[in-house]
């Protein structure tokens, strides 16, 4: 059994004759005929008589002939998600990231890219810190957020830039201040996160440099335990701004040093390795044309 015999079978059902379904599919009228008799003769069952100058479905037709529009209609189906699917209109791309990167960085893309495909589906794997760069090339996710990587095994797009910011209680000195030189620190309770954080990697230089270690009050790996607890009056908390609700970001104290960046690319990442499928690559020529075209040159990962 044929789907194109199922097709003559509807199709003469409907218009009552061999040479008029014939007419209405382009089809050569004694073709038609000999796929509907064939069917027939296949299923053991005559699905036409006829009648006048046309036919009539018999009433084993009847029966069968809703079940054969269901078939048509699942192979429609099938054949439209196929087609969806080869131009990146249908499928899945999966991103690890860290949950702050969500509603900075990825939300507005993901929001942007899903009011034109509406037909995919982001799924979203977050972690507290930054994800490991090796799911992207084990294929264990499509896209990973992450710092500069120099792999050339990878392909890349800026989202932008995290930098450190100051929370402070309301009523502290540096609340109304726009920044806060590192030196500062000297001396003050600090609130932080662990050894492994992006704030721990960018001040530590800042500090050597200094010549002085953190009066730590806490480390945590929350960054709203922190804010939480710095708005409470326990310290000051340095922490990556993109923890910080984006209206509230700006409202902070930007922390800044002459010797060392107080900020840091955050980069979207794939595999150079292995082919995309077509709804990740769609899914990155959004990002590409959302963002611009900020990419590494030389040995660094670009855009690819």
């Amino acid at each position: 059994m044929e789907l194109r015999q199922l097709q003559y079978l509807v199709a003469v059902a409907r218009v009552g004759s061999f040479l008029g379904a014939a007419s209405a599919l382009g089809v050569p009228q004694p073709s038609l005929w000999r796929s509907v008799r064939a069917l027939e003769a296949e299923l053991g069952v005559a699905l036409f008589e006829r009648s006048g100058r046309g036919v009539q479905v018999t009433g084993a037709g009847h029966q069968l002939l809703p079940r054969a529009e269901q078939l048509l209609d699942r192979a429609g189906a099938i054949s439209l998600l196929a087609a969806e699917l080869a131009h990146g209109r249908a499928g899945v791309v999966t991103v690890a990231c860290a949950h702050p990167h969500v509603p900075r960085f990825l939300a507005p893309l993901i929001g942007s890219f899903w009011s034109t495909h509406p037909g995919v589906h982001i799924a979203v794997h977050e972690s507290s810190g930054l994800p490991a760069i090796d799911q992207v090339l084990d294929g264990d996710v499509d896209l990973v957020t992450g710092l500069p990587q120099a792999d050339p095994r990878l392909a890349g797009h800026q989202l932008g830039d995290v930098r450190l910011a100051v929370v402070t209680s309301d009523d502290h000195p540096w609340r109304g201040r726009n920044l806060i030189p590192t030196a500062e620190l000297r001396g003050q309770p600090v609130l932080i996160g662990h050894a492994s954080s992006l704030t721990r990697r960018l001040l530590e230089p800042a500090l050597r440099e200094g010549g002085f270690a953190l009066d730590i009050t806490m480390e945590s790996g929350n960054a709203a335990t922190l804010v939480a607890l710095a708005r409470a009056g326990l310290g000051v908390a340095v922490v990556a701004d993109d923890n910080l609700a984006v209206d509230d970001s700006t409202s902070w104290p930007a922390l800044v040093d002459e010797h060392s960046p107080m900020s840091s690319p955050l980069w979207i990442y794939w595999s150079r390795e292995r082919a995309l499928a077509p709804v990740v690559q769609s899914f990155v020529r959004h990002i590409q044309d959302a963002e611009g075209n900020a990419h590494h040159e030389g040995g660094k990962s670009r855009p690819g």
